[in-house]
């Protein structure tokens, strides 16, 4: 009965979205969309349905102030372990142990924290169990258990140098000290320390399923931690063949992401031919970088050492401006710290020339849209006003390549800018 009724509740979403979608190109309509656009909105609910960093961690700070063994898991798991928001997450995943044993107590912390119990999920052969929790602010939460019995029997594929000899021969339903030094670390988002699966037993968990768009993410930062300090050694030549690139030469660029964009404003840009799954929002800090062949570690160590001594900065996104017809963006208060960012990489790395020289000047910008028709453009400007200015903070500075093909850009690389000065109290003489 439950696969049934899972049946009939997957045909019913798909239906939902299909309506969804066709009510999308009437929103775009100059007189129609005015009206619709509210209406479709609220029916839209996935770029509203934004579990943020802030949330995660109070989420996590209470779960462990409660002394509960627990680890983020899924898209948060992964971010977790790099610290640093790569994505916008639509829900928390956390993997509890000793399930049935600390579940009330887990409850009762999500309940403090204005969660309600929603109907149960069936589990998977990795996660059996699966409770749902849910506020009054489109935060989704998912608790599951882990299926520690197969873990064991699946320590070859976790640790291939662990000899078969060795492995016992019992199922345990919890985990032993093997199994945790295997599937679990700690990382941390903003300086805070959470426990998260480890890089290895994401992996195990990522297999078997079939590939969604949001699992590229996935798949290229469990790359990038695999790579760890040789992310900078160039890779190319082993993992595509020369067939598959032609005769090109792969790049890279710099950006500052802005995953805090309002979520109406995500949603604008996404409507008007914007692919913010495999780019995000961002300030540019340089485009074309240098060639991904030229991407040496002594250019991730340079790289590394300026952004470690640039300290982390609020700013605003303010004002919609325009180059030209052919691009409408959103102008970022102090655009003079971006542009000091520019000119320091431009005296360290002289083969680097801004947008291949083609402007006088850098002028740092968070792009809203360049695709599409002028119209389009046009309409996402005009409504995009509604939403500003909004709060940005500049806290991580990634590189990205287009190893793959010419328009997907991939992160090889987090660069983390330092914590700000703390302020000091207002009676304080030097």
């Amino acid at each position: 009965m439950i696969g049934v009724a899972r049946l009939i509740d997957r045909a019913a979403r798909r239906v939902a979205i299909a309506g969804v979608n066709v009510l999308n190109k009437f929103t775009r309509l100059p007189l129609v969309g005015t009206y619709l656009n509210p209406l479709v909105a609220r029916l839209e609910k996935g770029d509203r349905l934004y579990f943020d960093q802030a949330e995660l961690i109070r989420v996590c700070s209470a779960l462990n102030d409660a002394h509960l063994p627990f680890w983020v898991t899924g898209g948060w798991g992964l971010d977790v372990l790099v610290s640093c928001e790569t994505r916008r997450h639509d829900d928390l995943d956390f993997a509890l142990d000793r399930f049935g044993e600390n579940l009330p107590a887990a409850a009762a912390v999500l309940t403090r924290l204005g969660y309600q119990r929603k109907e149960p999920l069936t589990g998977t052969m990795w996660f059996p169990d699966a409770e749902i929790y849910e506020d009054g602010h489109g935060h989704h939460i998912e608790v599951h258990s882990i299926n520690w019995a197969a873990l064991s029997t699946s320590e070859a594929l976790l640790d291939p140098q662990q000899k078969t000899d060795s492995v016992s021969n019992n199922s345990p339903t919890w985990a032993t000290p093997r199994l945790l030094e295997q599937c679990t670390t700690v990382g941390s988002l903003d300086g805070v320390p959470i426990p998260t699966l480890s890089v290895v037993a994401q992996r195990l968990f990522h297999q078997g399923y079939e590939r969604r768009p949001k699992d590229w993410n996935a798949e290229d930062i469990m790359h990038m931690i695999s790579m760890g300090d040789n992310a900078g050694i160039n890779t190319l030549e082993a993992e595509l063949p020369r067939s598959g690139r032609g005769n090109r030469t792969p790049s890279t660029l710099l950006l500052v992401p802005v995953l805090t964009l309002p979520s109406d404003l995500w949603r604008l840009c996404r409507l008007y031919h914007n692919d913010l799954s495999r780019m995000p929002p961002h300030i540019t800090l340089a485009f074309p970088f240098l060639p991904r062949q030229s991407i040496t570690p002594d250019v991730m160590r340079d790289l590394s050492n300026l952004v470690r001594e640039t300290p982390a900065f609020d700013f605003e996104l303010s004002q919609v401006r325009w180059f030209g017809t052919d691009v409408v963006y959103v102008e970022p208060s102090k655009s003079d710290t971006f542009r000091s960012i520019v000119e320091t990489l431009q005296r360290m790395f002289p083969d680097f020339h801004p947008y291949d020289d083609a402007f006088e000047s850098v002028i740092p910008h968070l792009c809203l849209s360049e695709h599409g028709t002028l119209s389009d453009r046009r309409a996402l400007g005009r409504r995009a006003v509604e939403y500003l200015p909004a709060p940005a903070r500049a806290t991580h500075v990634w590189m990205m390549s287009n190893e793959r093909h010419p328009g997907e850009w991939s992160i090889i690389k987090i660069f983390h800018l330092a914590p700000p000065s703390p302020v000091p109290p207002s009676n304080f003489n030097p």
